[in-house]
């Protein structure tokens, strides 16, 4: 019997520029289904920060790879469903799964005014396989994703092909992204989930305050360009857990980044750790209006991951296994196994803004008026997200600048 593969890629660029008004309304049946989306995106975002390799700077986007995956889970049954179930944190949804996405999507896609924020689905379809009706339909339903017919078997083709929509949805910024080599005869459909951002923060930074300044890891020293700036933002300091919290919005104030600062140049590692979706949640209630000098480095950061033995190594192994694979749903032969999981991630921060996700900007009364630091000048984790329906677009780890170490002179 043939054993066909199946590729899914994954994909998302970031970047400085407009900010994108989100519509209001509700995405989501129901509270219940609101807080089960909300939990599963920080639950996998987290399963994953601890799977990604440690001590680099990581950035990728878990509502991204989570989407690729609803889709892909629409033909899952038996053991490879219960195990994507698992380690998606889908079973916190019941069967409000695809609906969940398709209205959280839907939300995504009403733009109003000077906008750049969209997301976009797309199936790349063997001429030599037809997937099942129910299933192509699903996808079309619930992620409206276009589909195109292709012969992989001119893999030099087919990857020049995609990689120009991979081009076109991320404003050139993600290129070459499908090595023509990924692609074979056997390959029966190529899955993509691209999202695209720009923002400005409300408040900017004034280049004329950057300044070279040290950053510290556990292993080297770096000056790099500190941006600075002194202002109202959502700010908290939790002695007991050793961080320091900031929430920096960006104009319109429904999306912000999120910033976690361990108090110890080499508590990072501990904060991972320690960091769970209830523990994020705890956090982000305890931060409240305060005014605070803000220390922030410039950076650009890219990474570009096969996420196919990190999500293996957290129990989805089957879905890649060609011998254990049930993607039935999808193809009635059970002949069809994930062969690569592409995930690649672009961000860039200056004065200016950044990528984003969205929140609402709560104002909390303080009882005193002392101003705060909050000086990210050791590794830190940051989360750009949609607070309003409490999603997490974006994660990353910053743990050293790109520039040369520099010389300890303490």
């Amino acid at each position: 019997m043939l054993q066909t593969n199946i590729l899914f890629i994954v994909l998302l660029f970031v970047c400085v520029g407009i900010y994108t008004v989100m519509t209001t309304g509700q995405p989501f049946r129901n509270k219940e289904t609101a807080s089960a989306f909300g939990d599963a995106n920080k639950a996998v975002m987290l399963s994953l920060l601890k799977q990604l390799p440690q001590a680099s700077n990581v950035f990728y986007s878990p509502f991204s790879i989570s989407t690729a995956l609803a889709m892909v889970h629409l033909g899952a049954r038996t053991q490879t469903l219960k195990e994507m179930n698992e380690v998606l944190h889908f079973d916190k949804m019941a069967k409000d799964i695809h609906s969940a996405f398709g209205g959280y999507l839907e939300y995504l896609s009403k733009e109003t005014g000077d906008v750049t924020l969209k997301t976009a689905n797309r199936i790349y379809q063997s001429m030599m396989l037809k997937p099942e009706e129910t299933f192509m339909k699903e996808c079309e339903k619930h992620f409206k994703a276009a589909t195109e017919s292709m012969d992989f078997s001119q893999s030099a083709v087919a990857s020049s092909k995609i990689n120009s929509w991979v081009s076109q949805q991320t404003e050139s910024k993600i290129q070459n992204l499908v090595p023509a080599d990924a692609l074979d005869a056997l390959t029966v459909m190529v899955l993509i989930n691209a999202i695209y951002f720009k923002g400005n923060w409300k408040s900017q930074f004034q280049s004329e305050e950057t300044q070279k300044m040290e950053f510290r890891n556990k292993k080297d020293n770096f000056m790099t360009d500190m941006m600075y700036q002194m202002d109202y933002f959502r700010f908290c300091h939790l002695p007991e857990m050793q961080i320091k919290a900031l929430d920096i919005p960006y104009q319109g104030d429904k999306l912000s980044m999120l910033v976690l600062l361990p108090m110890a140049v080499d508590g990072l590692n501990d904060l991972e750790k320690k960091l769970s979706e209830h523990l994020l949640n705890d956090i982000i209630s305890n931060l409240e209006e305060n005014e605070v000098e803000v220390y922030l480095p410039k950076f650009k950061m890219e990474s570009e991951f096969n996420l196919r033995p990190y999500l293996s190594a957290m129990g989805m192994s089957s879905a890649f296994d060609e011998n254990k694979a049930d993607f039935s749903g999808m193809d009635k032969s059970k002949n069809v196994y994930i062969s690569e999981l592409f995930h690649k991630a672009f961000v860039e921060m200056n004065e200016e803004g950044s990528e984003a996700g969205a929140i609402t900007f709560l104002v909390t009364s303080t009882s005193n008026h002392i101003t705060q630091e909050f000086r990210a000048n050791h590794p830190f984790l940051f989360f750009i997200r949609d607070s309003v329906n409490d999603v997490i677009l974006f994660s990353g780890r910053f743990y050293q600048p790109v520039e040369t170490p520099g010389k300890d002179e303490l």
